[in-house]
């Protein structure tokens, strides 16, 4: 018999997929909308994401032994089913597709510069796959082990860079208009709150005594805090005006931590705290598209399923290497509206038609 995920795994997994669009996505997009009152939305963000953890729990105590797909095949039958399962997953591969992008991009441009991003995406299908292939056990316990790295580089950078922190930076504050924080308040939701949707591929019954709302709102919570923390400290270590020149401010900026008195230039390794967001956060989709096509196609052999999405995500990373220069504006502007409208109609229909079922 498989180990059932604890409620521990549960909370790691969500912590890190609600952080993975942080690093060149979610904070560019703040910059641009919200300025030195950036570090605000993370905050103003804590209601609505509850209120979708509320949702998304809704929608995993339907049939509990069932994951999403399957849920999905039983309310809506099994053609209107698969259209529905057809749409989000192809909704969930452009988002894997632009994350995995960002992550290459990073690495090539900060560490790798002579590396082409084919040779750096088929790395990380390599790692993903070989944690698909083990299951979603393993999964959940290489999450738990990342999550208390993360937490420790987190701390380290914290106080490394407290010295270099100017509360003057941030002002003047509360300038941003209503549009503004609702521009702010968008992005931040289609970016870090919708992900939490991809906890629900999970069964519940797979879940030991589960108390998903819980630590759900826990990790959730977590998670908030650690981005509240690293706005603050990229916008009062730089200033709006120098950090929305870089091209990725939160990674430069922990080239000035320091400990001990001495400049410990370890900003290599503390970077590994952002992309463990983005590792974790691409595995677990490229389950959720894997299971997917799996209940479409009734295919059983999920090795290959796994090894041809991995493969997929490469080809769509390739693709949308050549249009770097369009993605900026792309995921600024027409991907949060996009993003939003889409999982806000798709769980409100999901979580109308299990209340109709119910009747």
């Amino acid at each position: 018999m498989k180990k059932k995920i604890t409620n521990f795994e549960l909370a790691t997994l969500n912590y890190f997929i609600t952080r993975a669009f942080l690093i060149g996505i979610t904070f560019n997009a703040l910059i641009n909308s919200m300025k030195q009152d950036s570090w605000i939305i993370p905050l103003l963000s804590i209601i609505p994401g509850i209120i979708f953890i509320f949702l998304v729990e809704y929608i995993m105590n339907y049939e509990p032994s069932l994951s999403l797909p399957d849920k999905i095949t039983k309310l809506f039958k099994r053609k209107l089913g698969i259209v529905i399962i057809t749409i989000t997953s192809l909704f969930a591969y452009l988002m894997c597709t632009l994350n995995y992008l960002n992550l290459c991009s990073f690495i090539q441009s900060q560490f790798l510069t002579k590396t082409p991003i084919v040779a750096i995406a088929i790395l990380f299908a390599i790692a993903s796959y070989y944690i698909l292939d083990k299951g979603i056990n393993t999964l959940s316990r290489t999450s738990n082990i990342l999550f208390y790295l993360n937490i420790l580089l987190i701390i380290i950078s914290f106080l490394g860079l407290i010295q270099s922190i100017k509360i003057s930076n941030l002002q003047p504050f509360l300038v941003s208009s209503a549009k503004d924080y609702v521009n702010g308040l968008n992005s931040f939701y289609a970016f870090n709150i919708a992900p939490i949707i991809l906890i629900s591929i999970i069964p519940k019954d797979n879940i030991e005594n589960a108390k998903i709302k819980k630590y759900l709102i826990i990790s959730y919570i977590l998670s908030i805090i650690t981005l509240f923390g690293l706005l603050i400290e990229t916008l009062a270590v730089f200033g709006y005006e120098l950090a929305s020149l870089y091209e990725y401010a939160e990674f430069h900026v922990l080239k000035h931590v320091t400990l001990f008195g001495l400049n410990s230039r370890i900003e290599s390794i503390l970077v590994m705290q952002l992309l463990y967001d983005i590792f974790i956060f691409n595995v677990l989709i490229i389950y959720f598209i894997s299971n997917n096509i799996r209940s479409v196609i009734k295919f059983n052999k999920n090795n290959l399923l796994y090894f041809i999405t991995c493969i997929l995500v490469i080809i769509g990373t390739i693709f949308l290497s050549k249009y770097n220069i369009y993605l900026d504006n792309f995921m600024n502007n027409i991907i949060p509206i996009f993003a939003s409208t889409f999982t806000i109609i798709w769980i409100l229909i999901i979580c109308l038609k299990i209340k109709m079922s119910k009747k």
